[in-house]
């Protein structure tokens, strides 16, 4: 699963990111600004071959958060003396190599990456990773949902590599070290689990390539909120130019939003928002889009007969009494 078939020529390239923000005022298109990779080459028998560290320095968010400076150990002397995004971008795309095969420990690596790369008119330079963190939940705990953190799993698989936590490069290297004992797990599941696991790893890839959207908006309730086009226009996350509704906005619990969104190149995506209110007592949009099997476009649809089936009374609608 992890490491190449021999002979094949591709090199495993694990990685993870460290990166800021401002809980007071982040920038919508970019809110998490990354300030360093880290990563690691491990060839077929699992041994780590190379290494790459290298600090961004940041230019949206130049004052380290309190708990990302505490959690790190970076210091915003160490930011000042770091490189331009788009060099270190560059740069680790050249380690990684055309045909890199890639591992990260968790799903929230790459959309950051894809959103850091984008807010400089760049492009991720390789398509989403494997979530180890997915599969050693699913192999080795009998839940792909629990998760685990990476220092956690460590001790479970009564590993101790001898490296400081929660700095990028030495996270990519404790990520490598657990594949081995991972990927024996992996190779114990039945042929049956095996086929459920790849199905989750292929919905987490897609969902790790959505496009995403976050602004700011003019309204103080959900209903105002979705009768605004600039809200509920979707995007594909192929091609990126809008895509045609094929089902309404509606509420599918929790006041968080579902609606299937057809693209004529690259077909069904599934669509998500949620807003989050702002002190401003505006609310500020997230979305997501993502490409949809056709099982999961039917349960969307299948949610949305559910809800027209209620009574109106007990639904909320785009057009109708929404909470604040």
């Amino acid at each position: 699963m992890f490491f190449p078939e021999s002979g094949e020529g591709r090199d495993l390239i694990v990685f993870d990111l460290e990166w800021n923000q401002s809980s007071y005022t982040p920038n919508h298109r970019m809110p998490h600004e990354i300030i360093e990779i880290g990563a690691c080459r491990v060839d077929a028998q699992g041994r780590v071959t190379g290494t790459f560290s290298r600090m961004v320095r940041p230019r949206l968010y130049r004052r380290l958060d309190r708990h990302i400076r505490s959690v790190t150990g970076i210091t915003e002397q160490e930011l000042s003396e770091g490189d331009a995004f788009a060099d270190v971008l560059a740069d680790f795309s050249a380690f990684c190599g055309p045909d890199a095969l890639t591992v990260t420990w968790g799903p929230d690596d790459y959309p950051v990456l894809r959103r850091n790369a984008a807010f400089y008119g760049l492009r991720a330079p390789f398509a989403p990773p494997l979530d180890a963190q997915l599969v050693f939940g699913f192999a080795c705990l009998g839940d792909a949902h629990r998760q685990m953190n990476l220092h956690g799993a460590l001790e479970t698989l009564a590993l101790s590599p001898d490296m400081p936590a929660h700095r990028a490069v030495y996270d990519a290297q404790c990520t490598a070290a657990l594949l081995p004992a991972v990927e024996r797990a992996v190779s114990a599941l039945t042929p049956q689990a095996r086929e459920e696991l790849f199905a989750l790893l292929d919905r987490e890839r897609r969902i790790a390539d959505s496009a995403l959207r976050s602004s700011p908006t003019r309204h103080q309730t959900h209903a105002q909120a979705l009768r605004d086009r600039a809200v509920t226009a979707v995007c594909c996350p192929v091609c990126g130019r809008e895509a045609a509704l094929t089902t309404p906005w509606f509420d599918s619990g929790r006041e968080r939003y579902l609606a299937l969104a057809e693209c004529r190149e690259h077909g069904v995506s599934c669509a998500q928002l949620h807003f989050k209110r702002a002190a401003s007592g505006l609310l500020i949009m997230h979305q997501r889009a993502y490409l949809a099997a056709e099982a999961e476009a039917q349960d969307v649809r299948a949610r949305y007969a559910a809800y027209l089936a209620e009574p109106p009374r007990h639904r909320r609608r785009a057009g109708g009494k929404n909470p604040t």
